[in-house]
């Protein structure tokens, strides 16, 4: 007897969720998406859509409508908080996408969303569908809603964000970790900074205890900074948690006046705090799988969250297109393929903050000396990291 086509159930209307969603239909698998909010949220601020995410979302025929919404830095440029030197450059712009075969983009995490969105049109989605729990058996897996109802697919993949639901039915309710970091998040119409020059690159800032990283996002329209500062007292984990300039003028004292002009320009601040879990020794069971941040939520020091999830859901339909007769053993591969690079890039990004937020003053300048040496736009190269970051192609990772 002939099988059914297979039907997967995603819970989570995010990136990841719906990258997921996207991949499975261009790959001709069905798929139903479960999102618990009325509408999807275009919230939040600024993220990086890095060449190994971009590389992915051209495949999903969405490189035009990106190209349209992001912007494009000709760099990274990391500078000391006081003075404002120059302490390192990596290329990005043309050099980037010629290395490694896509473009590199800072976007606005709604204008992201939208491209997304427009791939999908109108189906394969419920809003307002928060799914409570699930029940597997060696055939299917049922989720049951918030609203009584029910539905039935051969697999479900949780990618219901850091609080994941998924989650804590698989393994059990488990707080994430609080990092010691909060978040301080802001965007300044770019006419409102025109005056600074601010380069085209994505800004790093590195000072004791504290940081800062800034893009232009919107096409150029809009300047989005991300200040990240170590504190005792935790803030709300939320898109929507309120911050006060005054607050971030006192917790950036003493910094470089491009800086605290930028502070001073934001009309309305965040100020969340950040979370992260170990990695977890497996992402399965049964016929049940994580994605993105419900399986592996990361610091932002690399700028990757989004794009790990893009990964994910590209890799993930990728599996179960190649073994849809055994969809179990598809969620297999996907953890194997999956699980070191997202684990590798978790220990990554706790690495970086302390090399952007160190306080003794000997290991500071023996950090400023090393960095330094690659501090010439001109002749500048990619650190290894990168290249085994950006380089990632997860359409080659399917074939290896």
């Amino acid at each position: 007897m002939a099988r059914n086509k297979l039907k997967i159930l995603i819970a989570g209307g995010g990136i990841g969720g719906i990258t997921a969603l996207l991949a499975l239909r261009q790959r001709g698998i069905e798929a139903e998406l479960f999102e618990q909010a009325e509408a999807f949220r275009q919230v939040g601020a600024g993220l990086q859509v890095s060449n190994n995410a971009t590389r992915v979302l051209r495949t999903l025929g969405l490189g035009d409508a990106l190209a349209r919404v992001t912007y494009y830095p000709e760099g990274r440029d990391y500078r000391a908080w006081d003075t404002g030197d120059r302490l390192y450059y990596t290329p990005l712009g043309q050099r980037a996408e010629a290395r490694f075969g896509a473009p590199y983009y800072t976007s606005h995490r709604a204008d992201l969303l939208d491209v997304l969105l427009g791939g999908l049109g109108r189906e394969g989605f419920r809003l307002g569908a928060r799914i409570e729990r699930f029940e597997q058996n060696a055939d299917s897996v049922t989720v049951t809603l918030a609203d009584g109802g029910t539905a039935t697919g051969d697999i479900l993949i949780g990618a219901d964000g850091i609080h994941s639901t998924v989650r804590g039915q698989m393994f059990g309710k488990e707080l994430p970790r609080y990092t010691g970091n909060v978040a301080w998040r802001g965007l300044v119409p770019a006419e409102r900074v025109a005056h600074l020059d601010v380069a085209k690159v994505t800004g790093v800032w590195m000072g004791p205890n504290r940081s800062i990283v800034q893009y232009y996002v919107a096409a150029g329209r809009t300047f989005n900074w991300i200040g990240i500062s170590r504190s005792e007292q935790p803030a709300r984990e939320s898109w929507l948690a309120e911050g006060r300039v005054e607050d971030a003028l006192a917790e950036y004292s003493g910094w470089h006046d491009t800086i605290r002009t930028i502070i001073r320009e934001t009309p309305k601040l965040l100020r969340q705090a950040l979370y992260d879990r170990e990695p977890l020794p497996d992402w399965q069971i049964g016929r049940v799988v994580l994605l993105g941040d419900a399986a592996h939520p990361m610091m932002p020091f690399y700028a990757q969250g989004a794009a790990q999830s893009i990964e994910d859901a590209y890799v993930l339909a990728g599996c179960l297109a190649a073994s849809q007769d055994d969809p179990v053993a598809a969620l297999s591969r996907y953890v194997k393929l999956r699980q070191p690079r997202t684990a590798w890039m978790q220990g990554l990004a706790r690495r970086e903050e302390e090399l952007y937020q160190m306080t003794d003053a000997a290991t500071i300048a023996e950090r400023n000396a090393r960095m330094r040496t690659n501090r010439i736009p001109e002749s500048a190269n990619f650190p290894p990291e990168q290249e085994r970051l950006y380089g990632y192609d997860a359409e080659a990772v399917l074939h290896a």
